[in-house]
């Protein structure tokens, strides 16, 4: 008999990678969408067993897992040594136990609303340039220079929001509907793989359960 050993080291893990299928949308930091199916990747503590000639690995306890969406995990294996790495969700770690899903905010709202309190904004200093100009130009005297120098920095303050900042915030509302659009593209791109993938293991298995057996002509 062969006596099994078991080895472990602090420095021994073990890391995985698995398709998770959700009933309801999943909300993921760095996405746009809520996602029906997440890519999980767990690291957790892990042993080394020894018998019978050969090694066996194993996972202990957890030390992290996280979700990822399709894209955010295609991102990260083909985009090495680029910034500070790929958005995504931490649901578990060591230190603080089992953390919350954070919360969806829609990307059309976000916009709204801050494209909203921007023209809030316009529209208040163009109602107070208004007001000051009532006041200067409505009297009989001359305008001083510095108050003529106040209208126009005003002026210029209005024309800013109206010809550059306004029209920025249009292109990365733009920018941001073509990265929902590529997120949406990838997700539908991953689950019909993954079903093509898992309709041709099924059809193979059927196929080996029906072929003939092989007669022992020995």
């Amino acid at each position: 008999m062969f006596e099994e050993k078991e080895e472990k080291h602090e420095s021994f893990g073990m890391l995985s990678f698995s398709r998770i299928n959700a009933s309801g949308g999943v909300a993921l930091h760095g996405s746009d969408l809520e996602h029906s199916t997440v890519i999980a990747m767990r690291l957790n503590h892990g042993i080394k067993k020894r018998g019978l000639s050969h090694d066996w690995y194993h996972a202990t306890e957890s030390i992290a897992e996280v979700y990822m969406s399709q894209n955010q995990f295609s991102e990260l294996i083909t985009s090495m040594n680029m910034g500070d790495g790929v958005p995504v969700t931490l649901r578990y770690t060591e230190r603080d136990g089992k953390l919350d899903e954070p919360d969806f905010t829609s990307v059309v709202d976000t916009h709204r609303n801050e494209f909203k309190e921007q023209t809030a904004t316009v529209a208040k200093d163009a109602a107070e340039l208004l007001e000051t100009m009532k006041e200067l130009l409505g009297g009989s005297g001359t305008v001083k220079k510095a108050d003529r120098q106040a209208i126009l920095g005003k002026a210029e303050k209005v024309m800013r929001e109206l010809t550059a900042n306004m029209p920025y915030m249009e292109k990365c509302f733009a920018k941001s509907m073509d990265n929902v659009v590529t997120d949406a593209k990838g997700t539908i791109e991953a689950f019909y793989q993954h079903r093509v993938v898992e309709a041709g293991l099924n059809a193979l298995a059927d196929d080996m359960a029906s072929a003939p057996a092989l007669k022992d002509e020995s």
